[in-house]
C-alpha cells in the first residue's frame, strides 16, 4: 500500500466530496452519480452548477453544510448533500431545505408543475430504521377506507441513501451504483470491479491529489478540529446543563428545570465552540469575512480573540 493511500481523505467529509463532485471539472463525476441514483429516472444528459465555492466553512452544528446544488438541461433542481453524522429533526430538515430550492426562483403565476426539485441525501451513518439502504419520500395521500395510497406530487421528491446499509452481492456488483458506493464507504480497498470503472478511476486520481494538496489539508484539518471540538463541547455542556438542571428541578420542579438546565447548558456550548472556531481559522489567517459567515460572532468579538 503507497503513502498516498494512507493519507487519502475521506470522501464522505462533505468538504472532500464537494471538491470530488461539486467543481466543473468534474462534473461529469456528479452526473455519473446521480444517475447511478436515479436508475434513469430522470436520465440527467447535462447538469449547470449552482454553487462552485470551495473554502465556505459552516458551523458543525448546522444540518446542511457544503451542499451541491445543481439544474439539469431539462429544468430539475438538485440538492445534494453529504452528511457523516446523524443530526436532530432530520426529516424536518430535510424537507426545510428542499422546499426553500422549491419555492427559491418560482414568480408569481408561473405553473407550479414546471418547477421540480429532486432532493439527495447521503449519509455515513444509519439514520432511520428502515431497512433499505435508499428510500424515497414524496407528499403522498395516505390510504383509506374508500382510497388507496397516492403520490400528490412528484414535483418534490426527497432520497436518503444509507451508505452502510447497502449490501453488495453478485446480483449487483457490476451496477454502477455499487461501485460509487463501493468507493465512497472505502476508497483505499476497491473490487476489481471498481477500479476499472472509468469514473471512479477519476474520482480515485482527484482524490489522491487533494489529498496531498496542503492548503487542501489546512482547510480540512481545521474543520475536522472544529467539529470534533463543537461535539466535545456540547457533550461537557448537555452534562453541565443536567447539573443545573437539577438544582433548578429542586425549585421548579424536575422536568422544568431539567428542560432549563440542558437548553442553558446548550447555548454555552454552542457559544465555546464558536469561539473555538473562530480561534482555529484566526491561526490559519483566514479572511475575517468568513470567520463572521461561519461562526455567527460579531467584529468585536473575534478582535477579542486576537488580543
Amino acid at each position: 500500500m503507497s503513502d498516498i493511500e494512507y493519507r487519502l481523505f475521506d470522501p464522505k467529509e462533505d468538504f472532500v466530496f464537494k471538491a470530488l463532485f461539486g467543481t466543473e471539472e468534474n462534473k461529469e463525476l456528479l452526473i455519473s452519480l446521480l444517475n447511478a441514483i436515479l436508475k434513469g429516472k430522470p436520465y440527467i444528459k447535462d447538469l449547470s452548477l449552482n454553487n462552485t465555492e470551495l473554502t465556505k466553512i459552516l458551523e458543525p452544528n448546522k444540518s446542511s453544510r457544503l451542499d451541491i446544488l445543481a439544474t439539469s438541461d431539462d429544468g430539475i433542481k438538485f440538492n445534494i448533500e453529504m452528511q457523516c453524522r446523524k443530526t436532530k429533526n432530520l426529516p424536518s430538515r430535510t424537507l426545510f431545505y428542499t422546499s426553500k430550492l422549491y419555492t427559491k426562483d418560482l414568480k408569481e403565476n408561473e405553473d407550479y408543475n414546471k418547477t421540480k426539485v429532486i432532493s439527495i441525501w447521503l449519509f455515513g451513518e444509519n439514520v432511520t430504521d428502515r431497512k433499505s439502504a435508499i428510500n424515497e419520500a414524496f407528499v403522498t395521500f395516505q390510504p383509506t377506507d374508500n382510497d388507496p395510497y397516492e403520490i400528490l406530487s412528484d414535483s418534490i421528491r426527497i432520497i436518503y441513501l444509507e451508505l452502510y446499509k447497502y449490501v453488495i452481492n453478485n446480483k449487483n456488483i457490476d451496477d454502477k451504483l455499487t461501485k460509487w458506493i463501493d468507493f465512497l464507504t472505502n476508497p483505499i480497498i476497491l473490487d476489481k470491479n471498481t477500479i476499472e470503472d472509468k469514473d471512479i478511476e477519476k474520482a480515485r486520481k482527484t482524490l489522491e491529489y487533494i489529498s496531498t494538496d496542503d492548503n487542501e489539508r489546512i482547510i480540512l484539518d481545521a474543520i475536522q478540529k472544529s467539529r470534533n471540538d463543537f461535539y466535545n463541547d456540547m457533550t461537557a455542556a448537555r452534562e453541565e446543563g443536567l447539573e443545573e438542571g437539577i438544582e433548578i428541578g429542586k425549585i421548579e420542579g424536575l422536568k422544568e428545570g431539567l428542560d432549563k438546565g440542558l437548553k442553558e447548558g446548550e447555548k454555552k456550548g454552542e457559544k465555546k465552540s464558536k469561539i473555538e472556531i473562530a480561534k482555529n481559522m484566526l491561526k490559519l489567517n483566514i479572511d475575517i469575512k468568513i470567520i463572521l459567515q461561519s461562526t455567527g460572532l460579531t467584529v468585536d468579538e473575534i478582535n477579542d480573540l486576537k488580543e
